[in-house]
């Protein structure tokens, strides 16, 4: 069984703003992760994916998404993150990862991808782009 891993871009944190691709996505996923902090909180990737997708076919990983002083700590968290994102693609051969925006525009499935490819190597890793925070802004402001 080949692994697939797919970064899965949730846009800025509405639901309606999630592409149909990213949806359908997230559907065909069997696991779908999302990043969050350790204070327990739920984030808006999260908040926008269970619109989606049942809460059991959910998980959420930690990442230290806040930490910006204590690199060790920051990177000890992002490696963990890609341990058990690991486990699960070996387990069940098909994980979701949603990120708000895109997963290739400053977000941390990049970092998440080359880790799991380093793990279990054959992985294919995929992204569906989302909408960003800057794109819904620009809507927003209306006509020039």
């Amino acid at each position: 069984m080949s692994s697939r891993l797919i970064g899965v871009g949730v846009g800025p944190g509405d639901p309606e703003l999630v592409t149909v691709k990213g949806v359908n996505a997230l559907r065909a996923a069997e696991v779908v992760v999302v990043p969050v902090m350790d204070t327990g909180e739920r984030g808006r990737a999260e908040a926008t994916v269970l619109h989606y997708v049942p809460q059991e076919k959910v998980v959420r990983v930690v990442f230290a998404l806040n930490e910006r002083t204590d690199r060790a700590r920051r990177e000890a968290a992002w490696d963990a993150a890609g341990e058990r994102v690991a486990e699960l693609l070996r387990a069940r051969g098909s994980v979701a990862f949603a990120t708000i925006g895109d997963p290739n525009v400053y977000s941390t499935f990049t970092y998440l991808a080359q880790t799991v490819a380093g793990l279990v190597p054959g992985t294919v890793v995929e992204t569906v782009p989302g909408i960003t925070a800057m794109q819904d802004l620009a809507a927003r402001s209306g006509p020039c």
